[in-house]
């Protein structure tokens, strides 16, 4: 048996140092052993990010960024490094952190307004796409994780009265090669070559917010038909992706919505769309417009056949994330505007449990220990992170980030896709 406080001392450290801290002397290797002993980092967009120890449910560590609006990040597969992405007015810097020594390693100058970075699944290439403009154009990084050097795309914008973010969330595609993003100023799917920097793009019908893949497969959500009307819908737009720099359109699906969400052209704007774990069904969420948020449909399509499997009226507000447990059996579905975060069961396609925070709302993120016995939701008004027993789906704990206002982001353990899966299941194949 391995006596944790010998290896420690003889390290020169503390008994009370997390074995996370260090690094090689811990147990296990991938998703297990020293993975599941990783801090969860809550990132705030008050220019902080909190590490918690999981062991305690305690703060270990506040690291300042020099920055601020960094509420989206992406760690290293293998846990080292984490991507923090200065997203607010006036900043143009990416932030990497040692996940280790819980301090800040570099700061990259990347351009206007970074959104949100996106570690490959080989874990060498960091993706960052811009919310802002450069000299009219969006841009995108690609940040060499070993140097730190930064390459750029720059891709012109057309629509020059579009306002607001020009992208949102990127995806790398089946090859770990290629990187796809949406231009939501002129309603365009982007594929970028991210070693030769070749760039090919394909109109749709409206902004292309999320983007998940299954293989060979592309499915990208849009948030409504243009221009929105009562009689608009939320579209998963379904792309062959098997030659990238030349995507071939091969299907779509379309959300229902509720008579209260269609009364409300406000209530209509679909946000995410994920995959199921086992690559079997596909998830999207309505979750309205960011002036009214109060969208609550989620539906779930076959993944081969596309057909329609359920459709649920949640009851929330801002239906927006469907957040997968390590064992694919459950989804908890985040909002934007609640308190309330409803608990799926992926086989039978019923709601179990409601987890309540009863304070706050805009519980927008989830991470989870490698067991699944706990989850760790982001309570963004409540300035705070949620510890949930899973076995009870009751909450256990609340650990306070921040006084700032609001500032609660992303939280996350380890590597994603994009958001909702993780480890080795995050890309499907």
């Amino acid at each position: 048996m391995i006596d944790r406080r010998r290896i420690l001392a003889t390290a020169g450290l503390s008994a009370t140092v997390p074995l996370w801290a260090l690094g090689g002397c811990a147990s296990g290797t991938g998703e297990g052993g020293a993975a599941s002993l990783r801090p969860v980092f809550a990132l705030r967009g008050d220019g902080a990010v909190v590490a918690i120890d999981p062991a305690t449910d305690s703060i270990a560590a506040r690291i300042v960024t020099g920055g601020a609006g960094g509420t989206l990040g992406s760690l290293t597969p293998d846990g080292r490094w984490l991507y923090v992405a200065n997203n607010a007015p006036g900043q143009r810097t990416l932030v990497k952190i040692d996940a280790q020594t819980l301090r800040v390693a570099s700061t990259l100058e990347t351009g206007n307004r970074p959104k949100h970075p996106v570690v490959s699944p080989d874990g060498q290439t960091v993706a960052l796409n811009h919310s802002g403009l450069d000299d009219g154009k969006t841009r995108i990084a690609f940040v060499d994780v070993a140097s730190d050097r930064v390459r750029t795309v720059e891709i012109p914008v057309r629509n020059t009265q579009h306002s607001g973010d020009v992208t949102m969330h990127g995806l790398w595609l089946h090859d770990g090669r290629h990187y796809a993003i949406g231009n939501y100023a002129d309603n365009a799917v982007v594929v970028i070559d991210a070693e030769s920097l070749q760039v090919h793009t394909v109109p749709v019908e409206g902004n292309p917010h999320y983007f998940d893949g299954l293989g060979r497969e592309l499915w990208v959500t849009l948030e409504a038909v243009e221009p929105k009307t009562a009689r608009s819908r939320p579209l998963v737009v379904i792309f062959d992706a098997s030659q990238p720099m030349a995507l071939r359109r091969t299907g779509q699906v379309a959300m229902t919505l509720s008579a209260d969400e269609v009364a409300n052209p406000a209530r209509i704007e679909g946000h995410h769309g994920t995959f199921t774990t086992a690559g079997d069904a596909f998830i999207v969420c309505n979750r309205g417009s960011g002036g009214a948020l109060e969208g609550g449909s989620v539906e779930v399509f076959d993944a081969r056949t596309r057909r329609r499997l359920a459709t649920l009226q949640l009851g929330i507000r801002g239906a927006g994330h469907a957040y997968l447990t390590p064992d694919g059996r459950f989804a908890l579905i985040t909002q934007y505007n609640d308190t309330r975060v409803p608990v799926l069961d992926l086989q039978t396609f019923r709601t179990v449990a409601t987890i309540d925070a009863g304070r706050g709302g805009h519980l927008g993120h989830v991470a989870f220990t490698t067991d699944g016995r706990k989850a760790y939701i982001s309570n963004r008004r409540s300035d705070e992170v949620l510890v949930v027993d899973t076995a009870q789906w009751a909450i256990a704990g609340r650990i306070a980030t921040g006084t700032s206002g609001q500032a609660q982001g992303m939280v996350l353990n380890t590597h994603y896709a994009v958001f909702e899966r993780v480890g080795s299941r995050a890309v499907l194949a």
